[in-house]
């Protein structure tokens, strides 16, 4: 159990294949950890749904404090979904820009206790999630913004 924590084994996402196969999405960490590995291999090679193994690098993740639990939200669409997608919810080199300015102007460099008896925390952090949702193009979602 330790080393299946420590592989970050529990954060693996299984995937169906194009061929209809299925195969187990890992963070590296799976593929240094022996017994885990062994374990897998062993799985794959037997007679189990899982016929395939991906490791993926996301350390660079986890450095940023997103965490092997990223390899779950990745989804892939076809042509047709994707066009029905938001496109306010895409990341492009100018909205990263933008969001990267957003945090600058809506986020404290620090947050004390006494802040959340400040009335000025709750309309500061309404201003930010209206310029939020202006920014994603995702209208009004939230009450205050009726």
């Amino acid at each position: 159990l330790d080393d299946a924590i420590a592989s970050y084994l529990f954060n693996a996402q299984l995937v169906t294949l194009p061929d209809a196969t299925t195969a187990l999405v890992l963070p590296g960490e799976a593929r240094a950890t022996p017994a885990v590995w062994g374990w897998l291999e062993r799985h794959v090679a037997g007679n189990g749904p899982i016929r395939q193994l991906e490791v993926v690098d996301v350390r660079e993740s986890m450095a940023n404090g997103g965490g092997p639990a990223c390899l779950r939200l990745r989804v892939v669409l076809t042509a047709t979904e994707r066009a029905a997608v938001n496109a306010g919810s895409w990341i492009s080199e100018d909205r990263y820009a933008t969001l990267v300015d957003w945090v600058k102007q809506h986020y404290r460099d620090r947050l004390v206790l006494a802040d959340l008896a400040d009335p000025q925390l709750l309309d500061e952090s309404r201003i930010a999630l209206d310029r939020l949702t202006q920014i994603l193009g995702i209208g009004s979602v939230y009450d205050f913004q009726r």
